[in-house]
């Protein structure tokens, strides 16, 4: 059986991770604030931002495996005060490379916080919900970044008015950090309250299963279906341009898609709790696909509308219901603890072969076929490891749960 975390509980869990992975929500911000206050290129910024992102996932997957071993809070007041110099000392860096340098423990120590966060709710009783609440408060968490950090971007002027001749200079990329650091301070607020997991019996240590190739299969499936589904996502506000559609419209749409994804995620959880997993998952990918077409096919704006909102929020959808199942597949969270760096993977691919795809056709429906092509492949090897819920089901359901064949 899992865990039973109290309100207090979860709400501390997901404080945490959304407060120490503030610099990694806001990283398209992040991309920007770069070439603006080094004067450098989009190529350069953006490497800066693929090397934080691969720092990320090779700390998911590294502390993935050891979120059960060690002690819970050490590891947050650890990486949490990793994160916090990081961020501090990328606000000292004088030239891109400096920064680049800054990034990569930082990423680490984010992969660590990401993955010991969803390790501990993988062990919850009830892990859809969970793991809907969680990704519905990221939903909500990007909101709060889309309002801030457009602003913080600008703090370098009153900064550097009220500084006046101390000698230090703020730039666009300080006011990020700022917010960052004080995220980081305040996800420190949280640490005391979160679920430990850590069991120091040998023997419970000794008897714990390892993750099955089903497991680490629907793994890559599922980083497979995010690298299709940024292949369109990367080009939504190009595509409402290419409709007509005015930067402020799109930025409404986006607001939409903002609500649908603190929604579809609370929606999911509970539905995956109480039924097995394969209907909702057929209903959310068929959903997904249908809306990846029209945002590719579309040349009118309404269906555009209706349909953008969808396709971008639908993935956080899957998540809660997967990473339900894998939970109970591998008890030790080792699986759900890496999915992030899967995620991360698949989109830190796909705006390179998005744009290719993009090159080859005179509009965005060979991205959307492609897209959907990716998704719906995806989904296939997915398949085994949703089989698993008859297992889970009679778990649900009060009777003994079988191990899974490996």
């Amino acid at each position: 059986m899992g865990i039973q975390f109290s309100a207090w509980q979860l709400t501390a869990l997901t404080a945490v991770l959304l407060l120490a992975f503030a610099a990694s929500l806001g990283m398209a911000f992040n991309v920007d604030a770069i070439a603006l206050a080094y004067g450098t290129t989009n190529s350069a910024a953006g490497l800066v931002a693929s090397a934080e992102l691969g720092a990320i996932a090779t700390g998911v997957l590294t502390f993935a495996r050891f979120a059960g071993r060690w002690p819970t809070q050490r590891i947050y007041v650890f990486g949490i005060s990793l994160i916090l110099v990081g961020n501090l000392m990328s606000m000292l860096a004088s030239d891109v490379f400096s920064l680049l340098l800054m990034r990569i423990p930082t990423g680490l120590a984010l992969g660590a916080v990401s993955a010991t966060s969803m390790a501990t709710a993988a062990r919850s009783s009830s892990p859809e919900a969970t793991f809907g609440v969680i990704n519905s408060a990221v939903g909500a968490m990007g909101m709060f970044m889309a309002y801030v950090l457009p602003r913080a971007l600008n703090w370098h002027v009153e900064l550097n008015a009220r500084s006046g001749s101390s000698g230090w200079t703020y730039d666009e990329l300080d006011g990020l950090y700022i917010v960052y650091i004080v995220c980081g301070l305040l996800a420190f607020l949280f640490v005391r309250g979160v679920p430990s997991v850590h069991d120091n019996s040998q023997r419970s240590a000794s008897t714990k299963q390892s993750p099955g190739r089903i497991g680490w299969i629907a793994l890559w499936a599922l980083g497979f279906m995010f690298f299709g589904h940024g292949t369109l996502g990367i080009f939504l506000v190009r595509v409402g341009r290419e409709l007509g559609l005015s930067g402020t419209t799109i930025g409404y749409v986006f607001m939409v898609g903002a609500l649908v994804g603190i929604t579809a995620p609370l929606v999911a959880g509970f539905i995956g709790a109480r039924m097995r997993p394969l209907v909702p998952m057929i209903v959310i990918v068929s959903g997904l696909l249908i809306a990846c077409f029209v945002v590719a096919s579309t040349t009118t704006a309404w269906p555009f509308y209706i349909a953008a909102p969808l396709f971008g929020a639908l993935p956080t959808a899957l998540l809660p219901i997967l990473l339900g199942v894998l939970s109970r597949f591998d008890t030790t969270g080792t699986l759900a603890g890496a999915h992030a760096a899967f995620v991360l993977l698949g989109g830190a691919l796909a705006p390179f072969a998005g744009g290719y795809v993009r090159d080859l056709g005179d509009s965005f429906l060979l991205n959307g076929y492609f897209a959907c092509a990716c998704i719906a492949i995806g989904f296939v090897f997915m398949l085994p490891v949703l089989r698993f819920d008859g297992a889970a089901a009679r778990h649900r359901s009060g009777s003994p749960q079988p191990s899974p064949t490996h």
